[in-house]
């Protein structure tokens, strides 16, 4: 960071272009398919407290009309507003498949306008169901896996002639399951394990594909590779043995005509060399078989002869009208090179992938004149002599004598070791790797600190985030049951958002949520998309719905997110308002797998018999209960719903003053069971009365660091919960110890991503334990949203007090730009750098021992340009601080 001089916003220094253009929070999107999509910017600035006072779009057809400065679809003219986020568009009415070219430039509080943008674009989808003419097309052939014998995976193919050339074309393809897309038998892009993850009873998602490269003049051969996924017999919506297509390409030529080519059953089909193996549902998802020997190279291309294929099948799925997948699409994000080879007793080969990951495998070999048959199952982990594999599996028949290769296509398993049987010698090191991939959402956050095992600790949770989000949701685990489960998905949104960009991811999630709820009682499941079979859970798995919502419209502004889903969290919180009996809510679902609070904390197991007693689960439950009914007042009032606004907030009081009348021990001034989550809801919700505050405060530290000795004593959402309640300093001494229970003892016990349990037992990759990610950016660093003021329009940086660490260097990018957070002690003195993004001001608690004389750069810090002294606390000046960088020097004297 360079830091600024002390000089003021003035006439001629301004605003530089605008920078970073996204419409819907993509770049150059291809599937925008809302009427009015929305465009937000960053602004840049080498001077304090520079702020756009006004804005002008030009919404352009072409490139040329944009470079005139013609806004023929729209020139918002100069519009007074400080706005960069979620502008509107307000042009002409758009139109299915056309390109819209955009730039903008922004007038500073001097009134000086900054230079134009660059120019960016985005593309309509298919906005009216009308407008996509594909029908639905498939093999026909019947099988099931529950009976072993699911049919191959089909290659699709489709000529044509281009005898004029063409301007630009685009194609739209929708597949109930994975899809591969290729032109003239180039694949068109480096996504993988397309489209994202949906509810096939409910919904299909389509993308869009720019191929204007890839055609020729001439013969031209549109052909597509299809993929089981999850569409399989059990799964919700599915009543076909087979994955299914639908596409539409479009092809402007340049006399002005558009060409349509479309799936119907002049397409033909026939077997690839991929049948899927295994199905749906815990330990079944298995993985595919790869006969070499079927294999048919250049099948994709426009000059085979494809007269002996079979004609495909159309097919009349129950889903509506493909929507656009709004989520980034799966990519391979890092390559991971083997560490060893071990021969197990059996004489099997175990491959050591050195660290845990979800994706690919690929190996090569060369084979001698006798086929082999090979086996691979990826091992999640090792208990002695036994390797736990969750099913997950692949078989690799090779024919021919020569160099072969496997790859995974349309799977993926989550592993660290791979058990190798049929080959007849050692595979070599380097003729194999590992592929990690995700979602394509970006890094937005950089954390490091002068506690290395708090760097590994950040650093193993995010990469254990990346692993749990293949497919545009947040599964429990990627390899034993790949559900979308509420509960834990909650305890890892801040997590997520704290540290990507994950707003397309959450909204899309949210969307699943919507498609899963029952109309008729507003009850919702705990997995979205819906599971195959009953998933356990609790309100706080469901009640994710409104939680979500409210933490992804802090993190990003976009008030749309709760409008688009305040009518489910209202009727999900009428569901529960019906199982309410003399003021509380009261157990309701499964008998065993319902109504679950707290998750696995240490010592208890998953059984019923195991868990943590039912008056104290009913405790949490209501606790839950009362904070989603806060979140719903404050939701209500923010979209003019004054009705709803005062109804939950009655509630809500009320069913504090219950909590704490029927759970509350007078004597030892705890609740419940007296453990650490039950007393860290109490306090984060306010439901403690003034006068017992102390005392409860008390008894969470004295539990955390006398009776447990500095551990926690909590599970899934009590640790979320515990680390929400914003004591950094006993969340601290949580995360610096190695023994049991915590993640230091997961990484002392060799983890290289985080477990289901504190003790080990079950999933090695898992999404229980990763609320302590968030708490490096919003706890020691302190960058923290403010929710009066969403999408760091104004943020907190309350950075913490603790004397153990000696620096901490963060960054967050937010949607309005890059904050900086770097601090450090040294010689008696706190010296904290900081950068406010343009747009944006926030409020510094900066910890200090002599308010009077704390600098910033090279003057007392109440005289600087930016600083605005608000007042003193005891240990801390609070400033509220203009956009810019900042030095501030404290004297800050450490116990």
């Amino acid at each position: 960071m360079a830091p600024q001089a002390n000089t003021p916003n003035t006439p001629g220094q301004g605003l530089h272009p605008p920078s970073d253009l996204k419409c819907e929070n993509r770049i150059r999107p291809l599937n925008i398919d809302t009427p009015r999509p929305r465009m937000g910017w960053i602004l840049h600035s080498s001077v304090r407290g520079c702020q756009q006072s006004a804005y002008q779009v030009l919404v352009a057809s072409s490139r040329f009309m944009l470079d005139q400065e013609q806004g023929d679809l729209w020139d918002s003219g100069r519009v007074s507003s400080n706005d960069s986020t979620w502008v509107e568009y307000a042009g002409r009415t758009l139109e299915s498949g056309m390109t819209c070219h955009w730039k903008l430039r922004s007038w500073d509080d001097h009134d000086q306008a900054s230079p134009w943008s660059e120019e960016a674009t985005w593309t309509m989808g298919m906005l009216d169901i009308e407008d996509w003419q594909a029908t639905w097309i498939g093999a026909g052939w019947t099988g099931d896996w529950r009976e072993n014998n699911a049919p191959p995976l089909p290659w699709l193919r489709r000529t044509f002639d281009l005898n004029i050339i063409h301007a630009r074309a685009i194609a739209h393809v929708s597949s109930l399951g994975y899809h591969e897309l290729y032109i003239n038998g180039k694949i068109i892009d480096d996504s993988v394990l397309t489209p994202a993850v949906c509810d096939f009873e409910k919904r299909s998602l389509y993308r869009a594909y720019d191929i204007s490269g890839f055609l020729e003049k001439g013969r031209n051969c549109i052909a597509l590779w299809l993929g089981r996924g999850g569409y399989a017999r059990g799964m919700p919506g599915v009543i076909h043995d087979g994955p299914l297509v639908a596409a539409h390409v479009s092809i402007d030529l340049v006399d002005g005509q558009r060409k349509r080519i479309k799936t119907d059953n002049s397409w033909r089909v026939r077997a690839s060399s991929i049948t899927p193996i295994g199905g749906v549902g815990a330990c079944q998802w298995g993985g595919e078989q790869l006969d070499a020997t079927k294999d048919l190279p250049n099948w994709n291309l426009a000059d085979i002869d494809d007269s002996g294929w079979e004609k495909a099948e159309i097919f009349d799925p129950p889903v509506s009208g493909p929507s656009a997948q709004s989520v980034e699409d799966n990519r391979i994000h890092e390559t991971i090179q083997p560490s060893q080879v071990e021969v197990l007793k059996d004489g099997a080969f175990l491959v050591d992938m050195g660290r845990h990951f979800t994706g690919w495998f690929k190996i090569g070999v060369k084979t001698g004149k006798d086929p082999l048959a090979v086996v691979m199952e990826y091992i999640d982990q090792r208990r002695g002599e036994e390797l736990v594999s969750y099913g997950q599996r692949d078989e690799w028949i090779i024919g021919a004598s020569g160099n072969h290769t496997f790859l995974n296509r349309f799977s993926y398993h989550a592993f660290r070791w791979v058990r190798i049987m049929g080959l007849d010698r050692p595979p070599i090191l380097k003729d194999m790797k590992g592929y990690q991939i995700q979602s394509n959402y970006p890094v937005t956050a950089h954390f490091e600190c002068s506690n290395p095992l708090l760097n590994l600790i950040h650093e193993t949770t995010l990469w254990t985030y990346r692993c749990l989000t293949l497919g545009g949701y947040i599964v429990d685990c990627p390899h034993r049951e790949r559900l979308g489960y509420g509960g834990d998905g909650q305890s890892s949104m801040e997590t997520g958002l704290a540290n990507f960009d994950t707003g397309n991811l959450y909204r899309k999630w949210l969307t699943d949520w919507r498609d899963s709820q029952d109309p008729d009682t507003g009850d919702l499941p705990h997995t979205a998309p819906r599971a195959p079979y009953f998933a356990g859970g609790g309100p706080a798995w469901s009640g994710i719905c409104t939680t979500l919502s409210w933490e992804v419209y802090q993190y990003t502004g976009d008030r749309r997110v709760l409008c688009d889903n305040y009518a489910t969290i209202s009727k999900w919180l009428a569901f529960l308002r019906g199982k309410c009996r003399d003021g509380l809510l009261q157990k309701y679902g499964h008998e065993k797998w319902g109504f679950l609070g707290d998750w696995v904390p240490p010592g208890r197991g998953q059984e019923k018999n195991e868990r943590v007693d039912e008056a104290s689960t009913l405790m949490f439950n209501n606790c839950f209960y009362l904070y989603s009914l806060q979140l719903g007042s404050r939701i209500a009032g923010l979209l003019d719903d004054p009705e709803h606004e005062a109804a939950y907030h009655k509630r809500a009081t009320r069913l504090s003053e219950r909590i704490h009348e029927i759970f509350y021990n007078a004597d030892t001034a705890t609740y419940a069971n007296g453990e650490q989550p039950y007393l860290a809801l109490p306090l984060l919700l306010e439901i403690v009365p003034a006068s017992e505050r102390s005392r409860v405060e008390a008894n969470l530290e004295n539990d955390i660091l006398v009776t447990h000795g500095g551990h926690l004593n909590s599970g899934m959402l009590g640790t979320y919960y515990l680390i929400k309640s914003g004591r950094n300093d006993l969340i601290h001494e949580i995360t610096r110890q190695k023994g049991y229970p915590g993640w230091g003892y997961m990484l002392e016990q060799g983890a290289t991503t985080i477990w289901e349990q504190w003790d080990g037992v079950n999933s090695h990759i898992h999404n229980c334990m990763l609320s302590i990610g968030a708490w490096f950016i919003q706890g020691l660093a302190g960058i923290r949203p403010d929710p009066d003021a969403p999408g760091f329009k104004h943020f907190f940086i309350i950075p913490s007090g603790i004397n153990e660490l000696r620096r901490v260097n963060a960054a967050y990018d937010s949607i309005r730009g890059r904050i900086e957070v770097n601090w450090k002690r040294e010689k008696g003195r706190l010296i904290i750098e900081l950068v406010i993004p343009v747009n944006s001001t926030a409020t510094l608690h900066l910890p200090t021992s002599g308010p009077a004389e704390i600098i910033e750069g090279t003057m007392p810090a109440r005289e600087a340009p930016g600083v605005h002294w608000i007042e003193n606390l005891p240990g801390l000046s609070v400033f509220r601080l203009d956009s810019g960088c900042y030095r501030f020097v404290s004297v800050y004297v450490t116990v």
